[in-house]
């Protein structure tokens, strides 16, 4: 695939940050053409239409979220346990980044556009959950060497531990998201860790 002209990018970089700083339909083409500085033609050239630029606009940030997030964090060593804390706290870092140059908590770009259109727009939908797909895997994936370097127990279930991982780490940002808070993601994500024990049986003594 050929990379994206600079016109193309600038687009695509210019939605990305007006969707995620306030919403898909609250923000139109004419207003993406005008921050990208790109004439509303060139725009059509580019993209038949605004549902096609939101597919590319998933990909370009889960490409970032990839590259800035994911693979840093397999890169720094340590034990896979510990790989999954630095993941989580690099997250909690990105969102008081976008805060600080966005001036608003802007929660995941990802679950903002579930939100806002998967009940409307079965492409998008099936974009989106290809990517919670992907999220999860790269959770999954850090679980996997964790049973196999004795980490974790060899009877965890690492599939529904990842995507009980994926999901809380999902709401942990929506409920900074609404209460405009980075903190609130600094502090919760770190916690996704416990879902990875085995809960503690509670012994109740009869009466």
């Amino acid at each position: 695939m050929a990379p994206p002209s600079d016109t193309e990018q600038r687009l695509v970089e210019a939605a990305r940050r007006l969707w995620h700083m306030r919403s898909y339909g609250d923000v139109g083409v004419n207003e993406i053409c005008e921050a990208a500085d790109v004439r509303k033609g060139s725009f059509y050239h580019y993209f038949p239409g605004k549902h096609d630029l939101a597919i590319a606009v998933i990909d370009d940030h889960w490409r970032e979220a990839y590259e800035t997030v994911v693979l840093p964090t397999r890169a720094d060593g340590g034990t896979p346990l510990e790989q999954l804390d630095q993941l989580v706290v690099r997250i909690g870092l990105e969102i008081r980044r976008m805060t600080e140059e966005l001036g608003v908590v802007p929660g995941c770009p990802f679950g903002n556009l579930a939100v806002e259109l998967s009940t409307i727009d079965p492409q998008i939908r099936d974009r989106l959950a290809r990517l919670f797909a992907d999220q999860q895997a790269v959770l999954k994936g850090l679980l996997d060497d964790a049973v196999a370097a004795g980490e974790l127990a060899p009877e965890t279930d690492t599939a529904e531990v990842a995507g009980a991982m994926n999901a809380y780490i999902e709401g942990v940002l929506a409920l900074a998201k609404t209460a405009n808070e980075p903190g609130l993601a600094q502090e919760l994500l770190p916690l996704c860790r416990r879902l990875a024990s085995p809960p503690t049986a509670v012994e109740i003594t009869p009466a």
